[in-house]
C-alpha cells in the first residue's frame, strides 16, 4: 500500500508540473487579479449624450429580472473595466444611467471565456448599437478536464492490463504469490434439485448485491445431462456488472462531492435540467431495487421465513436512516438537525419497495426449477417469460402506480398558502419575483409544514442564482413517492434478470424497458424543456427525471452486463472494488473527506489545482477499496 501511494504522489507531481500552463498569466498590474471563472470586460462609451450602465441576467435564471451592475457605470467618452463571471451564459443589456431606460443595444446568451479580455463598445448611432469583442485569449479551460479524465482512463487501462498479465500462466509463475490471480478451468457442477441445496452466503444485503441462486450463467455452456452442465467460464456468485455500475457511480459521487474541480457541469443543476452530478444518487436508488430482488430470492432459496426477511429489512432501514442523520453533522442541537438526506431517502425507498416485493411475492414462486436456465440453451416461450417477468407481478405494479398517481395529484392539484397549485419552480426571483416564497411548490411546503423549517436543508442549489429565502430539501418527503417508483423500476430489472432464460432476452428486456421509460420521460418534459408538462428536475425528483434516469440505468447495466459478466472483456476493476464496499467508502469519504491526507487546501484556487486535489481524493478511496477487495474484506449492514 505504501508503494501505491508513493507512485500516486509521483504521478500527481508530474501532472502538477504541466497543468499550470493551462492558465493565462495576467500582466496588467493595474487590474485586480482574476480568480477562477472570471474575465475582464472593458466598457467603452462612445455615446456623447448620457452615461450608461449594464444589467445582466444569467441564462440559468429562468424568468428572472435583470440585475444592474453598479460598477459598470461609464460616462460619455470614457471607459470602465469590470470583472464578469464566466460560469454561465448571460443576457447583457445597456441602460441609461439617468432614466434607467433599456436601450436597443442587447447581447443575448453571451458566454465569456475564463481569464479572457473583452471590449464592449457602445456607439452613438440611430438607434444605439454595441459590439462585444474578445481582445485577449483566455485560459485553456478544458485542458484540466481532458488531462484529468485521461489520467483516470489510463488508470483503468493499466489495471486491466495488469490483471491480464497476472492471469496469464506464463507470467504468473514469475510473480510472487501475493500478486497472482487464480483462474478456474472447465468444471462440472450439479444442478440443485431444491432451494435448500444453495450455499449460505453472508453478503446478501442491499449494499453488496448477491445474485446467488438467480445468476444467469455465462455464454459457452454445454448441457451434459439432465443433472449436470459443463461450463467454460466461472459462474460468479455476484452480478459483477451491478457492482461495477455501483462503483462507477460512487466514484463520480466522490468526485462531485469534493467539488468536481469547480466546473459547473460537475455540479448539480440550478433547478431544471440534468448534469452528471444529478445522476449518481438516483442510479443508486435504481440499483438498490435490483439488489432487493436478488437478495430476497437468495434468502427464500435458503428457506428463510418472511418474518425473518422482514426483520432484516427493518434493521437495514433503521441503520441506513440513523447513519444518514449522523453524517449530516455540524449541529449538536436537535432543533437544527436536518432529518432527511441521501441515506435517509435510500432507507425509506428501500423499506417501501422491499415490503412491496416481500408481501406480493408468491410463496410458491421457487427461485429454482427443474429446467435450470443455461445461457442460450434453454428455450422458453416468450408469452411464458413475459408473464414471469412482468404480468406475474401486477399487484406490485398496481401499488407502485398508485403511489405515482398520488404524487401527480398532490403536486398539480393541491393549493397552499399564497402559491398556485402545480407550481414547480424555485421561488425567489423566478417568475419575476411573483412567487418568492413558493420554493419547490407543494413539495417544499409539505417539508416545512411537517418537519419544520429548521429541519429542512437551507442551502438548495437554486439559492445563489434565484436568491431564494425559503429552505428546501431535495431529499424531502414528497420525493419518496417517485423515489419508490425509481427503486421499483430497478426491481423490474431484477425480475427480468432472474426469470429470463436467455442472455439475449435479458438484454432485450432491459433495452425495451429503457426505451419505454426514456420515451415517456422525454415526452413529459418535451425533450428536456423547462416549459413542459413535467420538467426534468432533480430537486423535486420529478416523474420525468425518474423515468429518464431509469432509462439510462437500464442501458448502462445492459452494456456492463455484456462486457463484464457475459464476454469478460472488462473485469470491472477498479469500479468493482468500490462497488463491493460502497457503504463503507461512502461513509469514509463523508467523514474523512476534508481531512489530510485525503484532501488538502491550496493557496490559489484554479481549476487545474482543484482537479489534482479532487482526483487525488478519488484515487485515495480507490486504493482503500482495492486493499479491502484484495483482503476479501466486505462489510455488510
Amino acid at each position: 500500500m505504501y508503494k501505491s501511494f508513493r507512485h500516486l504522489w509521483i504521478i500527481l507531481c508530474i501532472i502538477q508540473h504541466f497543468l499550470p500552463y493551462a492558465e493565462t498569466q495576467i500582466t496588467d498590474d493595474w487590474l485586480d487579479p482574476l480568480s477562477m471563472d472570471e474575465a475582464y470586460l472593458t466598457i467603452i462609451n462612445r455615446n456623447a449624450s448620457f452615461p450608461i450602465q449594464l444589467q445582466i441576467r444569467l441564462i440559468v435564471c429562468e424568468e428572472c429580472n435583470s440585475t444592474v451592475i453598479p460598477e459598470s457605470s461609464t460616462q460619455p467618452g470614457a471607459n470602465t473595466t469590470i470583472i464578469v463571471s464566466t460560469t454561465y451564459a448571460q443576457d447583457i443589456e445597456v441602460i441609461s444611467e439617468i432614466t434607467n431606460e433599456i436601450l436597443l443595444c442587447q447581447i443575448k446568451a453571451h458566454k465569456f471565456a475564463e481569464h479572457a479580455f473583452y471590449t464592449l463598445e457602445i456607439f452613438h448611432d440611430s438607434p444605439l448599437s454595441c459590439t462585444i469583442t474578445q481582445t485577449k485569449g483566455g485560459s485553456y479551460y478544458w485542458l484540466p478536464v481532458i488531462i484529468g479524465m485521461g489520467s483516470m482512463l489510463a488508470l483503468v487501462i493499466a489495471i486491466q492490463v495488469w490483471k491480464r498479465i497476472t492471469q496469464h500462466s506464463c507470467c504468473s509463475r514469475l510473480l510472487p504469490n501475493r500478486f497472482r490471480t487464480t483462474t478456474d478451468g472447465d468444471y462440472t457442477i450439479s444442478l440443485p434439485k431444491s432451494p435448500t441445496t444453495t450455499v449460505n452466503d453472508p453478503n446478501d444485503d442491499i449494499i453488496n448485491t448477491l445474485s446467488a441462486g438467480s445468476e444467469l450463467p455465462l455464454v459457452g455452456s454445454t448441457r451434459l445431462s439432465n443433472n449436470s452442465v459443463r461450463i467454460t467460464k466461472v459462474l460468479p456468485k455476484r452480478l459483477r456488472s451491478l457492482d461495477t455500475f455501483r462503483g462507477f457511480s460512487l466514484m463520480v459521487m466522490i468526485f462531485v462531492n469534493y467539488g468536481g474541480a469547480g466546473y459547473p457541469f460537475f455540479k448539480h443543476s440550478i433547478w431544471n435540467g440534468l448534469t452528471l452530478a444529478d445522476m449518481v444518487f438516483p442510479w443508486f436508488t435504481w440499483m438498490m431495487g435490483v439488489s432487493i430482488v436478488l437478495s430476497q430470492r437468495s434468502l427464500r432459496a435458503k428457506n428463510v421465513r418472511k418474518a425473518s426477511i422482514l426483520y432484516k429489512i427493518c434493521r437495514r432501514t433503521l441503520v441506513l436512516f440513523v447513519l444518514g442523520i449522523m453524517l449530516q453533522g455540524g449541529n449538536d442541537r436537535w432543533v437544527n438537525i436536518r432529518i432527511f438526506g441521501v441515506l435517509q431517502r435510500l432507507a425509506v425507498c428501500y423499506f417501501i419497495t422491499a415490503i412491496i416485493v416481500l408481501i406480493f411475492d408468491d410463496t410458491e414462486d421457487e427461485p429454482y426449477s427443474s429446467e435450470w436456465p443455461i445461457g442460450n440453451d434453454v428455450h422458453q416461450r416468450f408469452r411464458v417469460e413475459l408473464s414471469n417477468t412482468l404480468f406475474h407481478f401486477w399487484p406490485q405494479w398496481l401499488f407502485v402506480l398508485l403511489l405515482t398517481v398520488a404524487w401527480i395529484l398532490i403536486t398539480f392539484f393541491v393549493k397552499f398558502e399564497n402559491c398556485p397549485s402545480g407550481y414547480l419552480g424555485p421561488g425567489g426571483k423566478h417568475h419575476h419575483g411573483e412567487k418568492r416564497n413558493c420554493t419547490g411548490g407543494i413539495a417544499g411546503y409539505i417539508d416545512r409544514l411537517i418537519l419544520g423549517a429548521s429541519h429542512v436543508f437551507n442551502h438548495p442549489t437554486c439559492k445563489g442564482v434565484y436568491e431564494t429565502e425559503m429552505p428546501f430539501d431535495p431529499e424531502g418527503i414528497l420525493g419518496i413517492l417517485t423515489g419508490t417508483l425509481l427503486c421499483y423500476l430497478g426491481v423490474q430489472a431484477g425480475h427480468s434478470f432472474a426469470h429470463a432464460t436467455r442472455i439475449v432476452r435479458v438484454c432485450a428486456h432491459w433495452i425495451i424497458s429503457g426505451l419505454v421509460c426514456g420515451g415517456i420521460g422525454l415526452a413529459l418534459s418535451k425533450g428536456g424543456q423547462s416549459d413542459s408538462w413535467i420538467p426534468i428536475n432533480k430537486n423535486l425528483w420529478s416523474l420525468s427525471f425518474i423515468l429518464v434516469l431509469a432509462s439510462l440505468a437500464f442501458f448502462i447495466l445492459t452494456l456492463l452486463y455484456l462486457l463484464v459478466d457475459v464476454y469478460s472483456g472488462f473485469t470491472g476493476e477498479p469500479f468493482l472494488w468500490l462497488g463491493m464496499n460502497s457503504i463503507v467508502i461512502y461513509v469514509g469519504h463523508e467523514v474523512c473527506g476534508k481531512l489530510f491526507p485525503v484532501q488538502f487546501r491550496v493557496e490559489e484556487t484554479r481549476h487545474w489545482q482543484l482537479m489534482i486535489m479532487h482526483l487525488y481524493g478519488v484515487i485515495f478511496w480507490i486504493i482503500v477499496a482495492g486493499v479491502m477487495y484484495r483482503k476479501k474484506t466486505f462489510i455488510a449492514i
